[in-house]
């Protein structure tokens, strides 16, 4: 998941907005940032067959 090698590289309280098309992403992009530690400020958004996710970099 190249996002979470982006959060990686973000400073604490930054946000990362991840767009996704695949449906299984709806389960696993809540469950891999839960397990990674970081923070889902919001439900995933769907637009489209596209889903939107907001992931933060805790403090």
């Amino acid at each position: 998941m190249y996002a979470l090698e982006a959060l990686q590289d973000m400073k604490a309280g930054q946000v990362l907005q991840v767009i996704a098309d695949c449906p299984q992403s709806f389960r696993s992009v809540p469950e891999e940032v839960v397990k990674h530690g970081y923070e889902l400020i919001q439900e995933p958004e769907r637009r489209g067959q596209d889903l939107y996710f907001y992931i933060r970099v805790p403090k």
